[in-house]
């Protein structure tokens, strides 16, 4: 989908250049956001950010989220409120809010012992609403990652954990959102007018499939053949989720965590506040998004541990 709008200049803040799209022909402007006078040359002349860095961390030990993700973040907003910059948009999960709150947008986020990722998420979230009244905020809510390129987060880890029971019932849905959908809803938020204060949105796919559905679809589809797990009653399921945690706690690549938990309950997800302030509508059906997911995964070597090396934090 191509945006148009006037005297629109594009700038990449990134580590990795090699990351970027063939195609991209904006400015590219190379460092790491926690290095602190990287902040203030990548903020010169910008006008909205598009804050899309990257943290799939699974495990429940926190100093590597606060210091890859959290801090560069806070540190980020505030030379942002600094330079003047006009808006931030804030990629978040669905994962912040509890279970049961996730299809309202602005639901609050809940903390959970042992969720180190997603309560860094909420913390971002949470320092986000303080200056809302200093700089337009639109926070979005992803659904679980899909599509080309996007190997990391839940379904690569799905894929290795066989054994990890499915939920069936009202919180048993993968709400898949495409990479290139998500890239959507940036540019909608981005260049969206006359919006001040802050938004929180939900951005997923126009469906929510079960996660059995998804299962048995990439079996269906592969080459390769995994095995497709019991779908079991959110009942069963936490209390199986909480002894492999405890049983695999020391491991370097556990069963579960509480933040594969967490992720794994979820309902089906309704993206109409956004459709209906932002324009967005998800074009990619999940289908399609998840054969591009697992082509991608059977073709590229894919790190099996559950943790990701904070040398391969993507900004």
């Amino acid at each position: 989908m191509q945006f148009e709008h006037k005297n629109l200049q594009l700038v990449a803040a990134t580590r990795s250049p090699y990351n970027l799209p063939a195609g991209y022909r904006g400015e590219v402007r190379v460092g790491d956001l926690r290095d602190a006078n990287y902040l203030d040359r990548v903020l010169t002349g910008i006008d909205v950010i598009c804050h899309a860095a990257g943290w799939s961390n699974y495990s429940a030990q926190g100093q590597a989220s606060r210091v890859n993700y959290l801090e560069p973040t806070i540190d980020l907003i505030n030379r942002a409120r600094e330079w003047r910059v006009a808006r931030f948009v804030n990629l978040s999960s669905i994962g912040v809010a509890a279970f049961n709150r996730r299809s309202q947008d602005d639901s609050p986020g809940k903390p959970r012992r042992g969720c180190a990722m997603l309560n860094c998420m909420v913390a971002v979230e949470d320092y986000l609403k303080t200056q809302a009244d200093r700089i337009s905020i639109i926070n979005l809510r992803a659904g679980i990652y899909s599509g080309q390129q996007l190997h990391l987060g839940l379904l690569p880890l799905l894929l290795q954990r066989p054994g990890l029971p499915l939920v069936a019932g009202r919180y048993g849905y993968l709400p898949i959102v495409d990479g290139d959908d998500l890239g959507q809803a940036f540019a909608r938020a981005a260049l969206l007018p006359d919006i001040s204060g802050y938004v929180s949105l939900n951005i997923a796919g126009a469906e929510s499939p079960t996660q059995k559905a998804v299962l048995e679809f990439i079996n269906t589809n592969s080459k390769q053949k995994y095995a497709t797990p019991a779908a079991l009653p959110l009942a069963l399921a936490l209390p199986i989720y909480k002894v492999l945690s405890w049983l695999s706690y020391q491991q370097k690549n556990p069963a579960t965590t509480c933040a594969i938990t967490a992720m794994l309950t979820n309902p089906a997800i309704d993206t109409h506040k956004a459709q209906q302030l932002l324009g967005y509508k998800p074009l990619v059906k999940w289908q399609t998004s998840i054969e591009n997911f697992v082509s991608d995964y059977q073709h590229r070597p894919v790190n099996p541990a559950l943790f990701i090396d904070p040398k391969d934090l993507l900004v």
